[in-house]
């Protein structure tokens, strides 16, 4: 398996977005506005989907020790093909995540992962709950949908 990509590069890389950047939530306006488009919708398995009070979701790694949950409902952004495009749309997820770069004062960290598409395994992007977060105490979405949390 290749090493995963620089923070600071990999700006051709897909997002995995499961909250409300998804088809139809509050904030995927940004996804076509740079020209990116949205891909396979995906399980991603490990992860944990917890309920905020600010009508957003963070995603955790899922503590072993801790009651199973579904894998997360997500989708794939694929960028624009222009780089300029790709680093303007990297900007404005950074800015929209809280995600300031390593160490830094970040409500999400933006991590690489290897997602599984019908065109085989890559590197991605995931937002997630930066360790300085507090999540603690608040409520898992267990099936894993943040788009079906209300009819669950």
């Amino acid at each position: 398996m290749d090493a995963p990509p620089a923070l600071d590069g990999g700006l051709d890389l897909p997002y995995v977005v499961y909250g409300t950047l998804r088809r139809g939530g509050s904030n995927a306006a940004l996804i076509p506005r740079h020209g990116a488009r949205w891909g396979a919708t995906l399980l991603l398995p490990g992860y944990l989907m917890l309920d905020t009070p600010h009508g957003y979701p963070y995603l955790t790694p899922l503590d072993p020790a801790r009651a199973s949950s579904a894998p997360v409902v997500a989708e794939l952004v694929e960028p624009p093909a222009d780089p300029e495009a790709q680093a303007r749309l990297r900007r404005d997820l950074d800015a929209l995540e809280t995600y300031r770069g390593p160490g830094g004062d970040n409500e999400y960290d933006r991590v690489a992962v290897r997602v599984t598409t019908d065109d085989g395994e890559q590197w991605a992007w995931l937002y997630v709950a930066a360790r300085a977060t507090a999540v603690d105490g608040l409520p898992a979405i267990a099936h894993g949908d943040w788009m079906a949390r209300e009819t669950a």
